[in-house]
């Protein structure tokens, strides 16, 4: 149930270079008849989740930044699929609205039919985490009766479900997946989340002047790493004196255009000059929009024009590219990410605060 990164890109014929090669894959140990608990996000998962069996675990990114499991029945006829993997950027809304894609493109799916709509989903036994539901209808498949995805945010991470029956309607695979869910601990939450909201498609879609690399700028370029190296890390919580935070409402985000089924452009609160290009179905992509680190140094030169940025944001690391001097198409985007034209790389994860500035950017 999951599609490589080179899979996914490769649909447009448009290949992202960093992210060619990915991580190798390892096994994740576990012990039988125990309950596993993910060690940053505190998500315990149990041995059996709607009456399935915990088969085999799978780390795709190291110190559990990616992890996926699987819940076969004996007979072949049903799985459930469960993902943790780091939310470092846009929102629950866009990255369900990618794992809908992956299923509506399969082929051993023929065209589902969403049975009831996308749902807004709150976590059974822990309501306070909200997320996204779609169940479907596989009419036309061979092996499939019903299919579906369930996507929450929880604490800066990223919880996907995704469950297949050759024998229960959709109605009983929404029962299959409350009971999952019931199973499964989530971390205590803080504050009760607002509802996502479902993605729909623009309005009035971008349109894009050519565009051309910006002036190269030493001290954008360091000030922007630096600005990637403070990236969120969590979900609202407390304050530092311990008092609640309440979350702030959730973002509206629309379908902008494609360059492939899951090469899209979404937008937040109809933002007319950014745009996230998503890439994977695991949370990877490329933010594109005004630069800040230019925005914020504009006050010494006040005849300068903004610039725009490119960032690449994988599971541990932000990567910038070459400014554009407007706000450049989705394939203008893939061609300098191809071409690896990188200003600097900024670790996002753990111990490694590196910053990495390419030599040239500082000859400016």
């Amino acid at each position: 149930m999951r599609s490589s990164v080179f899979a996914i890109v490769a649909y447009a014929g448009l290949l992202v270079a960093p992210l060619a090669s990915a991580n190798a894959q390892a096994p994740i140990e576990l012990e039988i008849g125990a309950p596993w608990e993910h060690p940053h996000s505190g998500i315990v998962v149990p041995d059996t989740i709607g009456g399935l069996p915990r088969g085999s675990a799978t780390e795709f990114a190291q110190d559990f930044l990616n992890i996926g499991f699987s819940f076969p029945s004996s007979d072949g006829s049903e799985e459930i699929s469960l993902y943790i993997y780091r939310h470092t950027n846009g929102a629950v809304p866009v990255w369900f609205r990618q794992a809908q894609t992956g299923i509506e493109i399969r082929d051993i799916y023929a065209k589902p039919e969403l049975a009831f709509g996308v749902e807004q989903y709150g976590w059974p036994g822990a309501e306070e985490w909200q997320g996204l539901r779609a169940i479907y209808a596989t009419p036309n498949s061979r092996t499939a009766l019903s299919t579906a995805v369930v996507l929450f945010s929880i604490d800066g991470w990223l919880v996907k479900m995704r469950v297949s029956s050759s024998t229960k309607s959709p109605e009983e695979l929404g029962q299959m997946i409350d009971a999952a869910f019931a199973e499964l601990t989530p971390p205590e939450a803080k504050v009760a989340q607002a509802p996502a909201v479902p993605v729909e498609d623009c309005e009035k879609k971008l349109r894009f002047k050519k565009a051309q690399d910006a002036e190269p700028d030493a001290g954008s370029a360091i000030l922007g790493a630096l600005l990637g190296g403070l990236v969120s890390r969590g979900e609202p919580g407390e304050s530092e004196e311990g008092e609640a935070i309440a979350p702030e409402p959730a973002s509206v985000w629309c379908r902008d255009s494609s360059l492939g089924p899951v090469q899209v452009a979404y937008r937040a609160d109809g933002a007319a000059d950014a745009y996230l290009l998503a890439i994977s179905d695991s949370g990877k992509g490329i933010w594109v929009g005004p630069d800040t680190a230019g925005q914020i140094l504009q006050s010494e030169r006040p005849n300068s024009k903004p610039n725009y940025s490119i960032t690449l944001i994988t599971d541990n690391r932000r990567i910038n590219y070459v400014p554009q001097n407007r706000l450049p198409s989705l394939r203008r985007v893939l061609e300098v990410v191809n071409a690896n034209r990188t200003v600097s790389r900024v670790s996002t994860w753990g111990d490694d605060t590196s910053i990495n500035i390419q030599s040239g950017v500082l000859e400016n």
